[in-house]
């Protein structure tokens, strides 16, 4: 569970942005940046291993550090189509919609329309 919780999270928010932008481009980066979080995760395991955290304050900390770390890096460094990366579309102002959760959800390979994609696209706005 120490390791499997981690990376789940991490691999939520990955998917997280690749529904809410769907505009990505670069197979390489997707590829890359996967790796990069499994990785991460056994590492960050490794690391509460190594310095014996138990189930602690510490433990939880460095959790949601890591998290925090994927959460930004993706936000940063996913390429678009428009060239600005998630979160700099979204410090201008620029807001994921349900019309784009559809597009993202379609890439994915998923039906939008499905019972389970259609719950993931009513937590988006309208408009």
């Amino acid at each position: 569970m120490a390791l499997i919780r981690p990376a789940l999270l991490a691999a939520l928010i990955y998917l997280g942005y690749a529904v809410a932008f769907p505009d990505y481009v670069g197979t390489a980066y997707h590829v890359v940046v996967l790796s990069v979080i499994a990785g991460g995760a056994v590492g960050l395991w490794l690391l509460k291993k190594i310095l014996d955290l138990g189930e602690g304050t510490a433990k939880l900390v460095l959790e949601l550090a890591f998290l925090g770390g994927v959460a930004a890096f993706v936000g940063y460094t996913m390429p678009q189509k428009s060239g600005k990366p998630p979160l700099t579309q979204w410090a201008e102002g620029a807001r994921p919609t349900r019309d784009s959760a559809r597009r993202g959800l379609e890439r994915l390979g998923a039906d939008p329309a499905g019972p389970f994609a259609s719950k993931v696209v009513a937590l988006f706005p309208k408009r």
